[in-house]
């Protein structure tokens, strides 16, 4: 998506920050550009039970932006056996 000539895609790992999840939230467009910050699964899944995200692939995406953050903010050790149950 192009806006103000500079191309953003739908969901991204914040340069500055890859802790940080960002979207484009769905619900307000075409009248208004807001960029959300997502930093907990709560906060995902929200964004995808509350249609801020939409279509199956950007569910999808940000489902899988879901298991990168739990993965950044669980211990090592559980996390991984968390994965093998």
């Amino acid at each position: 998506m192009n806006v103000d000539g500079k191309h953003y895609r739908t969901i991204w790992a914040k340069e500055a920050d890859p802790s940080i999840v960002q979207i484009i939230d769905q619900r307000l467009l075409p009248h208004q550009f807001v960029i959300e910050d997502l930093t907990t699964v709560d906060e995902v899944a929200r964004a995808i039970k509350d249609m801020h995200v939409r279509g199956a692939g950007l569910i999808g995406a940000a489902a899988g932006y879901g298991m990168y953050i739990a993965a950044l903010h669980a211990p090592h050790d559980s996390f991984l056996a968390a994965l093998a149950a």
